[in-house]
């Protein structure tokens, strides 16, 4: 459940937001610029569909550029209970650590097949959205 809180005074308070876009490796800084601007075209479009409004004074800041990482979710594997383990291991199976960590390892900028690049800008908005649990999911 959503709550919606508004300040009495309707001050601003100014937060900087970020978003990230992908662009070929090596660009040249012409290209670089134009994308640059077109992304921020998007995020402050998008920004504003959230209720946020783009504080111009302040510009964007670009950094970069960053290796490309798809986002990937992890699963982790199901241990079985010892209750279900015990007939397996009776039977001799054996449960060792199949050395699986979880973690993805980076490629490097030069063998990126895209590189990253973060733009950030500064946003305000009259109303703070805060999360509030529901009765059900405060009982302990």
């Amino acid at each position: 459940m959503t709550t919606l809180l508004v300040r009495p005074t309707l001050n601003r308070k100014a937060y900087r937001l970020r978003c990230r876009f992908k662009i070929e490796p090596h660009p040249s800084q012409d290209r670089l610029d134009r994308e640059k601007v077109r992304v921020a075209e998007r995020f402050i479009a998008d920004m504003h569909k959230q209720g946020w409004e783009n504080h111009s004074g302040y510009g964007f800041k670009m950094s970069g550029p960053y290796p490309m990482v798809v986002p990937v979710t992890i699963r982790p594997r199901r241990m079985p209970t010892a209750r279900e383990m015990l007939p397996r291991v009776a039977r001799g199976e054996r449960f060792l650590d199949n050395g699986d960590s979880g973690v993805r390892t980076v490629p490097t900028l030069r063998a990126s097949e895209y590189w990253e690049y973060s733009i950030s800008g500064v946003f305000t908005r009259t109303e703070i959205l805060t999360e509030v649990p529901d009765l059900h999911e405060e009982e302990r």
